[in-house]
């Protein structure tokens, strides 16, 4: 009997055969709730997109969005069939010149050519590091008759060991930073090179001195967190429910506790936080430095096989949830540690 297992052949499928055409068809797709999340969990970003062919100045921005973990922070999304042309590259910067509070570009195309990752790469350099310039390149795929299937390749984005770098000497003789601050600065330039090295699908747009980092899971309110701590010699990795103050969405959650434990394949440990709007469920590994770079890959591996395990198990629930009564409004941040 022949152990042999029959395996599908990737096909390469030309753009236009679902989207006739960038402005009419594939912008309005990119636009849809549905499809900005597939475009935001490739570059580790939760969009919200605002506007769509908003005029600026003599052109038209394609997508306007919104960062929604950050206050105050646009995202201009240009779109491209074929390869990135100099027009284009003009109308990007016109962009980040003329709609405020823009602090990304996203630059899609079918191919980005050598000199304008040039750019790209450029730009992420020499700006600070306020700024954030992603080239992307969109494909079709799919596997026999099967329907194709979008993927995004990010081709050029920031390089956060080369920013930080550069933040931290523009720093002396500003303020100090304390040491927990430096720690936590250089484990996230880490694992954010650990997760490009890996093709994780999740990303660190930028490392920060905040204890955590937070990642989309496909719903607005909910997360993945990453958490560290020098201080409590721990690293962690959560659920985090930023606006249930009635704590609907943690109960709806918690009643299926059981399965979801035996699915996720150990214990967590639940806190629905009385008192605030807040909620996690949270998995903790314990006696570690995450201050020594010695120990970095353990807690890298360890961080993102959780990480991936928790949206597995947690991502179809949360997207099934029925919460009409959680607001609209900002949710509430991880506090200090």
């Amino acid at each position: 009997m022949s152990s042999v297992i029959p395996l599908g052949t990737f096909e390469k499928v030309p753009l236009r055969t679902a989207w006739p055409t960038e402005d009419g068809n594939f912008t309005p797709w990119l636009a849809e709730a549905t499809n900005i999340a597939l475009l935001g969990g490739a570059l580790g970003m939760e969009l919200e997109v605002e506007a769509v062919e908003r005029p600026v100045g003599s052109f038209r921005a394609d997508i306007i969005a919104r960062a929604v973990d950050e206050a105050e922070h646009r995202v201009v999304i240009e779109n491209q069939f074929g390869p990135t042309d100099h027009n284009h590259l003009g109308q990007v910067l016109t962009y980040l010149a003329g709609v405020e509070e823009t602090k990304t570009i996203i630059w899609i195309a079918e191919s980005i050519r050598p000199d304008h990752r040039a750019v790209v790469d450029w730009l992420n350099s020499n700006t600070l590091e306020d700024f954030s310039f992603f080239a992307v390149e969109i494909e079709l795929w799919r596997i026999g008759s099967s329907p194709a299937a979008p993927r995004f390749n990010i081709v050029a984005s920031p390089n956060d060991w080369t920013r930080e770098a550069r933040t931290a000497v523009r720093r002396v003789g500003e303020v100090e930073l304390a040491d927990s601050q430096r720690a936590r600065l250089a484990y996230w330039a880490s694992f954010s090179e650990y997760l490009k090295e890996k093709r994780a699908s999740f990303q660190i747009r930028k490392p920060n001195k905040d204890h955590w980092r937070w990642f989309a899971i496909g719903r607005a309110g909910f997360g993945i967190n990453a958490v560290m701590s020098t201080e409590k010699r721990r690293v962690g990795v959560e659920l985090y429910i930023s606006n249930d103050p009635g704590k609907t969405a943690f109960r709806a959650l918690f009643a299926h506790k059981e399965a979801i434990e035996a699915q996720f394949g150990e214990p967590l440990d639940w806190q629905e936080l009385p008192g605030r709007k807040a909620s996690k469920i949270m998995l903790l590994k314990t006696g570690v430095d995450p201050a020594q770079e010695a120990q970095y890959p353990e807690l890298h591996r360890w961080m993102l096989e959780k990480m991936d395990r928790f949206r597995s198990v947690f991502a179809p629930r949360v997207r099934e949830l029925s919460t009409d009564t959680m607001l609209d409004a900002p949710g509430e941040e991880p506090p200090e540690e």
